[in-house]
């Protein structure tokens, strides 16, 4: 891999999977895909972060209720718990919306999978002290994406954007 050390991550059987699978001939990145299981979905990527070094984890999952639009989320919760995710967020979202995407920045990264993962994923670096960065995105489910070239290319530029961050 040449520039940042990037691991992207998606759940299997999802529009998330999709967006990856459109750009995975480009990538210069480590992917994973998640089989859907909430304590799997953790240990593998624990297990990746336990292998490899990182200099960012790009999670993504699918959101119901969103149209063409990518929610970039800033934290995860455990009950009254809130981990925050130092990742750039608010530059990634300009980034995305001048290249003609819809972005949301959101503090709900959803109370099921999604979340359960990027709850373990911010733990695990912030108790191992690693310098790395981990975002969560969702995305549309694949009925709800209206052009989805479009949404493979902005993929494209997310992790462009992470490569010169």
């Amino acid at each position: 891999m040449t520039g940042k050390r990037i691991l992207l991550t998606a759940f299997c059987g999802t529009s998330a999977e999709l967006l990856v699978k459109g750009v995975e001939p480009d990538l210069k990145c480590k992917v994973l895909y998640l089989p859907n299981d909430k304590v799997r979905d953790s240990e593998l990527l624990i297990e990746a972060l336990q292998q490899e070094q990182f200099d960012y984890v790009i999670s993504l999952g699918q959101r119901p209720n969103i149209k063409d639009k990518i929610h970039i989320e800033t934290l995860a919760r455990k009950g009254e718990d809130v981990l925050i995710t130092a990742f750039e967020c608010e530059r990634l979202k300009g980034c995305l919306e001048q290249n003609g995407l819809s972005v949301k920045i959101s503090d709900n990264a959803g109370t099921s999978y999604c979340n359960e993962l990027y709850w373990n994923g911010l733990r695990y670096i912030l108790e191992k002290k690693l310098d790395t960065r981990m975002v969560f995105l969702h995305v549309p489910f694949e009925k709800n994406i209206s052009n989805l070239k479009h949404f493979v290319e902005e993929m494209k530029v997310i992790l462009n954007f992470v490569n010169k961050s």
